[in-house]
């Protein structure tokens, strides 16, 4: 197949696998909401775990696939070795290391949710506790880390000229990995605002991959990145003073 027919094959399935993963979401969002508080306090279990790592490996294509697209077209793009087929596995690389994330999220779900129904008491202070994971998100916005993550998620040349190991299958895994991990590394504060404070309601889903599309893509990303972190910081502050703000921000399935 010839190289610009096999690229454009690529970003149609990468848009598809986009479009379903969001109608995939869009469809769970009303069981999981149904379902979550039950999860969040039964005991965890091989079978909780799988089947909310599999709803956050969906949320995360959904969310992550359309700014991770430019690295994955210009693999295709790089020549006779950026072999069409060797995409599939660039990407599952990349959803793998979101599936490992999500297993910590499960995991820190559970915890959590163990010690707050251990002390009734200890609800109360669930407002201040979102206000916090949003003070901490936001400064992370500001840190160092954060903006060499992102510099690696806006630079998929760059990356790509650095960190190509051969053609091979493996090693386009492992590029879709060591991207992935750099991702986590970017996001990983707006990811858990969506899951603590906002609990993973659609609105959320929607904002958060709004905020980092632009981040990643818009010539401007690394301002709104700074932007978002005001913005994080504002609202940690309104919440801190109105503890009832909280239950505004919660939706959906949380904790």
């Amino acid at each position: 197949m010839p190289a610009d027919r096999a690229t454009v094959l690529v970003g149609v399935s990468l848009a598809a696998v986009t479009v379903a993963a969001w109608v995939a979401f869009l469809a769970q969002a009303a069981s999981l909401s149904s379902t979550a508080p039950d999860t969040m306090s039964a005991a965890t279990d091989l079978v909780g775990a799988s089947g909310f790592i599999g709803a956050w490996v969906v949320m995360m294509a959904a969310m992550m696939l359309p700014s991770a697209a430019p690295l994955v077209l210009l693999y295709r793009g790089a020549g006779a070795d950026g072999r069409a087929a060797n995409t599939v596995p660039l990407v599952a690389g990349y959803l793998f290391v979101w599936a490992v994330f999500g297993a910590g999220v499960y995991g820190a779900q559970q915890a959590l949710a163990a010690v707050v129904n251990s002390s009734p008491a200890l609800g109360d202070g669930r407002p201040y506790a979102v206000a916090g994971i949003l003070a901490m998100a936001g400064v992370y916005q500001f840190t160092p880390l954060k903006q060499a993550c992102l510099r690696q998620c806006r630079s998929p040349l760059d990356f790509l000229m650095h960190r190509w190991r051969g053609p091979g299958a493996f090693e386009a895994l492992r590029l879709g990995a060591e991207h992935g991990a750099y991702c986590v590394g970017c996001c990983w504060g707006l990811m858990t605002v969506l899951v603590i404070a906002g609990a993973m309601s659609l609105v959320w889903v929607v904002l958060i991959a709004l905020i980092v599309f632009v981040e990643k893509l818009m010539p401007f990303g690394e301002r709104s990145a700074q932007l978002t972190g005001a913005g994080l910081g504002l609202v940690a502050v309104l919440v801190a003073a109105h503890p009832e703000l909280s239950m505004l921000l919660r939706g959906g399935m949380g904790i």
